[in-house]
């Protein structure tokens, strides 16, 4: 996606949603390209609500501000609360509000030329990427799609969509299991995606969407979030009509899923953590323990992430979302089947030096320990031992030597190998080869300069941003 490099003239566009839904006030940029930003696509996960699954908005909702005055998408909304991640030329840039009352989506469509009008363009699906610990629905402006659709060239409505992240996003344990009543635990970001998509499938005709010519595509996390939206999808019985698909081919940039993710039972020491953190009595019951952190401040329970062991907050394995028996559901050939039978299209790639940004976030320090631990916030102990053995662990303290190695175990598991795994999976068992398309970039482009991001890290992770638009 690009930045939105040219000056516009900006004016104001109203879109009518269906029925008796009200109407979004947005921008339109030259007669170009139009945005509707912040549209709530669930009611707020807050208070009560926190760490449950999104709840739709309900039908009789009218989108306005007062009685029959549109609603006001000139701005963007809130995102959710986050550590801040940013190269040394962005610090301190961000205009973002960070909010829990973040379920919001930003839409950006064409302009309907003369003779074009009631044309339904393509829908781009977008899940942004922060290792599922930050980032934003497209807000930040090397994001932005303006310049894709008024210089790029797309023809298609591009729409945003902000989930939960991190803690608010991903904690699990067995309390949150016993509360939601159908088994159903973590994974709520996931869910955010999930409904917001449905949002889409239901409203987007009215920005001039077609609601049956869908790509979903994502990058790092973004794209891991794809790959779950997918599995679920497929796995679900039995297969939705053509009509009732949420997505017809999917795009994922430098990242799968690994493996298996985690089971409930690893991820109760990271809950038990995080209440000992904020010194919630062990005697205490499910319900109060649960009470007692939904009234901590948000911004408080994202200062504390830094100084917990268990720090990355990640999809599980909770058999609501994500089942078990992920890998051989895709080497016995079931998912290739899936993928023939709704004739699905997959474009998937990476960059050639992943490795390099991989290796700076939360990294070890230079023992086995700590590797092991870091390894293990993202897929769990069981998994980081059974990846261990396959490295070479450096001999002497030197800590670029142990930079190195972890950032190529988790180059190697969060891209490379889950990559290959799943395009193998589906030529091994039938797939045409014209339905895959697979890419790697190699040329890093002149303005990513040293202070954007050191020269020896070549051409690493999230460098094909501005490609893309």
């Amino acid at each position: 996606m690009g930045n939105v490099l040219a000056p516009y003239t900006v004016t104001e566009h109203e879109v009518k949603l269906p029925g008796s839904r009200g109407s979004i006030k947005g921008l339109e940029y030259d007669s170009k390209v139009r945005r509707y930003a912040g549209i709530p696509y669930a009611l707020p996960p807050t208070g009560e609500y926190r760490w449950k699954k999104p709840r739709p908005i309900p039908k009789a909702y009218r989108y306005e501000n007062g009685y029959e005055i549109p609603y006001d998408g000139t701005r963007f909304g809130p995102v959710c609360p986050q550590a801040k991640f940013a190269s040394v030329a962005e610090q301190g840039k961000s205009k973002v509000v960070y909010s829990e009352d973040c379920l919001r989506v930003n839409i950006w469509t064409p302009v309907e030329k003369h003779g074009e009008e009631g044309k339904k363009w393509p829908v781009m699906l977008w899940l942004h990427g922060g290792w599922f610990q930050m980032g934003d629905p497209s807000q930040e402006e090397s994001m932005d799609p303006t310049e894709l659709i008024s210089t790029g060239g797309l023809n298609a409505v591009f729409v945003a969509i902000g989930y939960r992240l991190n803690i608010f996003g991903f904690l699990s344990g067995e309390e949150l299991k016993e509360e939601s009543g159908d088994g159903s635990v973590g994974n709520y970001g996931l869910w955010d995606e999930r409904l917001a998509m449905e949002w889409v499938h239901e409203n987007i005709s009215a920005f001039g969407g077609d609601p049956n010519n869908v790509t979903l595509g994502g990058r790092s996390a973004g794209a891991y979030g794809v790959h779950a939206q997918i599995l679920h999808d497929f796995r679900k019985e039995p297969s939705p009509a053509p009509s009732k698909s949420l997505f017809n081919r999917f795009l994922m940039f430098s990242n799968a899923i690994p493996a298996q993710p985690r089971p409930l039972a690893e991820t109760q020491p990271q809950f038990e953590e995080v209440c000992d953190y904020f010194k919630i009595s062990k005697t205490l019951s499910g319900a109060e323990k649960l009470s007692a952190l939904r009234q901590i401040d948000a911004y408080d329970l994202v200062a504390a992430i830094k100084d917990l062991k268990n720090h990355t907050f990640r999809p599980i394995t909770d058999e609501d979302f994500i089942h078990s028996g992920m890998i051989e559901y895709q080497r016995r050939g079931e998912f290739a089947k899936e993928f023939k039978k709704r004739g699905m299209k997959l474009l998937i790639g990476e960059m050639l030096n992943e490795e390099s940004l991989y290796s700076v976030y939360n990294p070890p320090e230079p023992n086995e320990e700590s590797l092991r631990l870091q390894i293990a916030n993202y897929y769990g102990p069981t998994t980081a031992d059974r990846v261990l053995p396959w490295y070479k662990v450096p001999t002497s303290t030197d800590k670029k030597e142990w930079l190195a190695l972890y950032g190529s175990i988790i180059s190697d598991g969060q891209v490379r190998a889950p990559s290959r795994f799943l395009v193998n999976s589906l030529i091994e068992h039938g797939v045409d080869i014209k339905d895959i398309w697979r890419y790697q970039i190699a040329y890093r482009i002149s303005f990513i300069d040293e202070k954007s991001a050191p020269m020896d890290w070549g051409v690493t992770h999230a460098m094909d941003r501005p490609i893309w638009k």
